[in-house]
């Protein structure tokens, strides 16, 4: 990632500006979903935070700010929560850590759902060098699942055909949470989906060849007796 951008703050007070920021860019995020990016002006932004205009502009300088710090912030959170992965999984049993993995991932998404869902509507329109910031952190998060995967197929306890295409797949799992959760918490919450999710990659990638010939065997015999 290249070196990040100067924003433009009246305060000398760091831990304060880092502080407000993010509340701006949690709230920002709501307010960009609901009305656009474009059809938000910064006193919409203010308001929705309760502050005067000239308070908001105290520690950023524009709309076109904000926006980067959103995408700023979804970096660095991919960037600690695949760190977090790596920490918490290291010393588990493969399917255990692929499975833990999965639920860090997927509670990740959701507690930063709005920012998720404001960067998947933007991104058409955003520059070369934050759509390059934006894949950089997809690709990271997809490079931790397939290194997962890679180790669990070394060592004969993953059978997987295409490792790269079902670490993308675990990716759009968690996206889908995020962005499809209008339909799924019709019928579960988040942790009913994560272990639904965890136990069918599993099943999916721990059945070997031998099992699944006995497993199609057996539906043939029940379906024609």
């Amino acid at each position: 990632m290249s070196p990040k951008k100067e924003i433009r703050t009246y305060s000398q007070d760091q831990k304060l500006v880092r502080e407000k920021r993010a509340e701006i860019v949690r709230q920002a995020c709501r307010v960009f979903i609901a009305r656009g990016y474009d059809g938000t002006s910064m006193r919409d932004l203010a308001k929705a935070l309760g502050k005067s205009t000239g308070a908001f502009y105290h520690y950023i300088g524009s709309k076109r700010d904000i926006l980067y710090l959103i995408l700023d912030f979804v970096v660095t959170d991919q960037q600690e929560f695949v760190a977090k992965m790596r920490e918490e999984v290291e010393a588990l049993p493969l399917a255990d850590a692929l499975r833990e993995a999965v639920r860090i991932y997927i509670e990740s998404t959701d507690e930063f759902a709005d920012m998720h869902i404001f960067v998947n509507h933007v991104m058409v329109s955003l520059g070369r060098s934050e759509r390059k910031m934006m894949l950089d952190a997809a690709c990271r998060v997809e490079g931790f699942f397939e290194e997962l995967l890679e180790k669990g197929v070394r060592e004969g306890e993953f059978h997987i055909n295409d490792v790269k295409m079902l670490a993308q797949n675990i990716v759009v799992i968690g996206n889908s949470w995020v962005t499809r959760r209008w339909f799924w918490k019709k019928y579960l919450d988040i942790v009913e989906y994560i272990r639904g999710q965890a136990d069918m990659i599993l099943r999916m990638i721990t059945t070997t060849p031998a099992e699944e010939s006995v497993l199609e065997t057996a539906v043939r015999s029940s379906s024609s007796s």
